[in-house]
């Protein structure tokens, strides 16, 4: 499909100042409770007595074996237990089946109530709330390492947000470096644009974060240099996927077949690296089945989402273009954790 223009002057991946390559490099693809706690009426406390079955001095009450008493004069019958403390001597039975018991099923909830990390509605799966039926995950807790682009992006944060999720932004200065205090309270990660390039063992924590079973999207093209690229790449590089010349400006996308590209095949690329590594294609350059511009893949078990561009991100394109967001929902959906959210009700 034929790629829209970019905004003349906006950000600094400007197209003119492309650095290229010679060669591309390639990328392979591929409650309810029963007994004696439910509407009890006590036969003592109200002003009708239990039925007296004998007039002989030792006025004995007799109970059946299913050990059950009408009180005529209450509106409800109580079916746990007989109570015959009217006379000298009384007999108290309850049956097996009306003792005070509950299962599983009567504690579940028709519905998940709350991102608590409990199963509400018993179907096995944590905080799978989706309270705008919007098929997001209202309980994702989603962290943006970096600064914004060069453009504003106050529409994608608000997004974030608006879905129910959790969305912070952390990582601005100069001298972060990466802990795994950083990362502990997130299920997915938004690599924004990077204020340095992050060590070795950065990026080794990133990855053993990753395997444990969570989420990573990366972006790039902040600008058309060695040094972006750098930058993006000493994080991005986690996934073993990563980015390399030439850069594309306003190319035309070949979207492939493939959940993350499902409904947002009118996203735009306007200053992109190309990606590569091994993992599955979604969208590459028009003629150019080797190349890719944005590739998902899986590491231990966890994913990772390495796209070509950061226009994503700004506003401009949210305004613009209207499937921006289905296009952040699907791949966020693609790299969440699996044992919470996962197909949210």
């Amino acid at each position: 499909m034929l790629a829209c223009g970019r905004t003349e002057g906006e950000g600094d991946d400007e197209v003119g100042n492309t650095e290229t390559a010679g060669e591309s490099g390639p990328t392979t693809g591929n409650g309810s409770e029963t007994g004696s706690t439910a509407s009890t009426t006590d036969a003592t406390t109200t002003d009708a007595t239990a039925t007296d079955t004998s007039a002989t001095d030792d006025a004995t009450t007799t109970a059946t074996d299913d050990a059950t008493t009408t009180d005529t004069s209450a509106t409800a019958t109580d079916t746990s237990a007989t109570d015959t403390s009217a006379t000298d001597s009384s007999t108290d039975t309850s049956t097996d089946s009306s003792s005070d018991t509950s299962s599983d099923s009567g504690n579940c909830s028709p519905e998940e109530i709350a991102c608590d990390g409990m199963d509400e509605d018993c179907n096995g799966i944590i905080d799978d709330l989706d309270a705008e039926l919007d098929g997001f995950c209202d309980c994702y807790n989603i962290g943006i390492l970096g600064t914004a682009g060069a453009n504003p992006a106050a529409n994608f944060e608000a997004w974030l947000e608006d879905k129910g999720t959790s969305a912070t932004r952390f990582g601005t200065m100069a001298n972060h470096v990466l802990t795994d205090a950083d990362l502990e309270p997130f299920d997915v990660l938004i690599i924004d644009r990077l204020t340095h390039v992050y060590s070795p063992a950065e990026r080794q924590l990133l990855a053993d974060w990753l395997a444990t079973g969570k989420g990573m999207i990366t972006m790039a093209g902040y600008a058309n240099n060695q040094t972006d690229r750098d930058q993006q790449n000493s994080l991005a590089m986690a996934s073993g996927v990563s980015y390399a010349a030439p850069i594309y400006n306003n190319p035309t996308e070949d979207w492939l077949n493939h959940p993350i590209s499902m409904g947002a095949t009118s996203v735009q690329i306007y200053g992109g690296w190309q990606v590569v590594g091994a993992g599955d294609v979604f969208v590459r350059p028009l003629g150019e089945p080797n190349n890719s511009f944005g590739t998902a893949t899986v590491v231990g078990q966890g994913a990772a989402i390495v796209f070509s561009d950061e226009w994503i991100s700004f506003d401009s394109e949210w305004q613009a273009i209207p499937e921006v967001p289905v296009f952040w929902s699907n791949m966020i959906k693609w790299v969440g954790p699996k044992d919470i959210c996962f197909d949210p009700q």
